[in-house]
């Protein structure tokens, strides 16, 4: 399987909740641009699944239109900041497919690729950053760290 780890985009630092906060212009334009230099390696795409909170969802949204990705994205709770790494290892499985984009926030993102990959170097991803796996089993230590994308 192909799991394809997705940064949100830089956010705006203040907003009524954390939740609504939004992507910043330079969030945008750095979404844009880890997706166009990474666009052939995400054409297999089979899923979009993102984390309900704005900033994700625009995020998802942005490389969905850079991929002319028609189909529905998919939303999930289980990739919110705060979430359960077994209960996304459970979803993805449900999911029955090859490849799946899914966009995600820190430090959740870091916990569960250090989880699958075994590796504590991905503890820290930055805004934007776009990091490929491929797992045979959604398991601890299961998965090899492809390659990582970071803005221009």
């Amino acid at each position: 399987m192909d799991l394809f780890f997705l940064r949100h985009g830089e956010a705006e630092i203040r907003a009524a909740s954390d939740p609504e906060r939004r992507l910043t212009p330079l969030g945008e334009n750095d979404v844009q641009s880890v997706i166009e230099a990474r666009s052939k390696a995400l054409a297999g795409i089979e899923l979009i699944v993102t984390s309900p909170y704005r900033r994700a969802r625009q995020t998802a949204k942005i490389a969905a239109q850079c991929l002319g990705f028609g189909q529905e994205l998919l939303v999930t709770e289980a990739l919110e900041p705060g979430g359960d790494p077994q209960t996304l290892f459970r979803f993805i499985h449900s999911l029955n497919v090859d490849s799946v984009l899914l966009v995600t926030h820190q430090p959740f993102v870091g916990k569960v690729l250090s989880l699958l990959s075994g590796d504590t170097v991905w503890l820290s991803t930055g805004t934007a950053n776009l990091v490929a796996l491929k797992t045979q089993a959604l398991a601890p230590g299961f998965a090899d760290v492809c390659w990582a994308q970071t803005p221009n």
